[in-house]
């Protein structure tokens, strides 16, 4: 959305920069030029806000979102993958208990020798 938003900014910049009024008379008043001359200070400085806004999106890129993606990848699924590895031996050993404690006492002490 920001990239949208930068281009309708330069496009209503453009546009104040180039307003002209119409003159009823052969010349513009003071107010009128000063007017126009407001107009496009304000032109410039959106220009220059847009192409501020423009590096801070880059930057933070940069400085931002590329290193979270890396410690995603990197951090987080090494986390998880231990997690599955974890889980899975657990279950197993979980099994062996459930399977130790259901045998009999008679059956127990052959199952223990093996």
């Amino acid at each position: 959305a920001l990239p949208d938003l930068s281009a309708a900014q330069r496009k209503f910049a453009d546009s104040l920069n180039e307003f002209k009024f119409r003159c009823i008379g052969d010349a513009e008043t003071d107010d009128e030029i000063c007017i126009a001359k407001s107009l496009q200070e304000f032109a410039t400085v959106l220009r220059n806000l847009e192409d501020e806004r423009m590096r801070m999106i880059e930057n933070a890129s940069e400085v931002l979102i590329t290193p979270l993606e890396k410690f995603r990848k990197e951090q987080i699924g090494a986390a998880k993958d231990a997690k599955k590895k974890y889980d899975k031996e657990t279950e197993k050993y979980c099994g062996v208990l459930e399977k130790h404690l259901n045998l009999s006492s008679k059956k127990k002490e052959s199952q223990l020798q093996e």
